[in-house]
């Protein structure tokens, strides 16, 4: 469960900028407050990120999973002598060259962590972790390389802490190394990014789903789904179809066993359709509309996370698809008889219907919806509803589109002009 993310010198993020989970003492009906035990704070299943296009919403969950990819992959994956794929601020030479910091405050297990670290594109400057087992803070390790000591262990931190600190690559996470060296205390917070944070891009892949899809109770969920969204679909199918030639042929190329079986085949979707006079019509998932599989892209990985109690980062949550659909998904983290294991979704989007309007309701707490601007700098600014107070009975809907809270595109003269 997320509690906070924190970052500094990334992509349009700057300055350092927060997103919080944590919850308001304000009384709204919409949605629910999680309660864990061992944390007196409430925290919110749903977060919500509003603002004009281009202005960095897509580049705060790309933080995040830039931490997780780090965590996951720079013990193994990045080259010993190559340097760390950062993205840093590129509008301030100073910032370009300067170090990037990530922090994460986090649940996993009944226990809460903060962990993070400060990078430049060479090496790993600082890193750390405590937890807070009784709600007091244990400090695990710390990491500093201009420190006389680079790292410093606690006396709660068990393992071979120092022996894997001397395997720990300066462009390497002590985190990564640790895990990949077995290292049991640190593996519930290595299994936290490995295993609880989930994402789906805007260009709506498939992977996700059709590997969801060899389970068959996931499938009859994801069929559920579907026809839920009124799509006219009946059934949804795994089906295997040969790889293109030259798809083949650049898979041989690169040594990834092109001439097995396995790389002949792909897996795709086969979606039942009933025709007027109950005849079954089945279509590939390439004659489908943008809505439908946009819709499919998000219920794999919505299925997984409900499943597992994890986080999922949705990129342009409304991309092709309906606002009842939106607004449904949203209800499926909001409603804990429908999420019972607490996951959460952190999402961006440009459709504002969720915030309500004299109509129909808000759909979100107030402090469940933040704002990002990018100012003249082209630094992007992340900051909360509750900033601006609004009332409980505010048109936020309104407000936001007047520009109340920032976060809008300022169009100085209209492209069309009438007479």
């Amino acid at each position: 469960m997320l509690l906070r993310f924190r970052v500094s010198n990334y992509r349009s993020l700057r300055d350092e900028q927060e997103l919080s989970m944590i919850a308001s003492s304000l009384e709204d009906s919409q949605g629910a407050v999680l309660r864990p035990d061992g944390l007196d704070l409430g925290v919110l299943p749903v977060a919500a990120l509003y603002g004009a296009n281009a202005a960095g919403k897509s580049n705060v969950l790309a933080a995040l999973e830039f931490m997780r990819e780090a965590v996951k992959s720079s013990h193994r994956v990045w080259p010993p002598e190559g340097k760390v794929p950062l993205d840093p601020f590129l509008f301030d030479p100073l910032r370009e060259g300067g170090a990037s910091t990530f922090e994460v405050d986090f649940l996993f297990a009944g226990v809460r962590y903060r962990y993070g670290f400060t990078l430049d594109r060479v090496r790993v400057r600082r890193e750390w972790l405590s937890a807070y087992p009784n709600r007091r803070e244990q400090v695990w390790f710390l990491r500093d390389v201009e420190a006389e000591e680079p790292f410093v262990f606690g006396k709660h931190l068990k393992g071979s802490n120092k022996t894997i600190a001397s395997l720990t690559r300066a462009n390497s996470l002590f985190l990564s190394a640790a895990a990949e060296n077995n290292h049991q205390s640190l593996f519930p917070v290595y299994s936290w990014f490995w295993d609880q944070l989930f994402s789906v891009q805007s260009n709506r892949e498939m992977t996700d789903t059709l590997q969801t899809m060899k389970e068959e109770e996931k499938r009859l969920a994801i069929v559920d789904l579907v026809r839920f969204a009124d799509l006219g679909i009946v059934d949804v199918r795994l089906k295997e179809r040969a790889l293109e030639p030259m798809r083949r042929m650049m898979l041989s190329a690169l040594e990834l066993g092109g001439s097995s079986l396995e790389a002949k085949l792909t897996l795709t979707l086969e979606l039942s359709h009933r025709s007027n006079d109950n005849s079954e019509v089945i279509f590939s998932l390439d004659q489908e509309s943008h809505g439908t599989r946009s819709w499919l892209s998000l219920i794999g990985p919505l299925l997984n996370v409900l499943d597992r109690g994890a986080i999922l980062l949705v990129d342009e949550l409304d991309a092709s698809l309906h606002p009842y659909l939106a607004l449904e998904f949203v209800r499926l983290f909001q409603d804990l008889s429908r999420n019972p294991k607490r996951a959460q979704l952190i999402f961006t989007s440009h459709n504002t219907t969720l915030l309500g309007n004299l109509l129909d309701g808000p759909h979100l707490r107030r402090d469940q919806v933040w704002f990002v601007d990018k100012d003249g700098q082209g630094a992007t600014h992340l900051y909360p509803l509750t900033d601006f107070t609004p009332r409980k009975e505010e048109n936020l809907e309104r407000g936001y589109l007047q520009g109340r809270y920032g976060a809008v595109p300022f169009i100085e003269v209209p492209l069309v002009q009438g007479e």
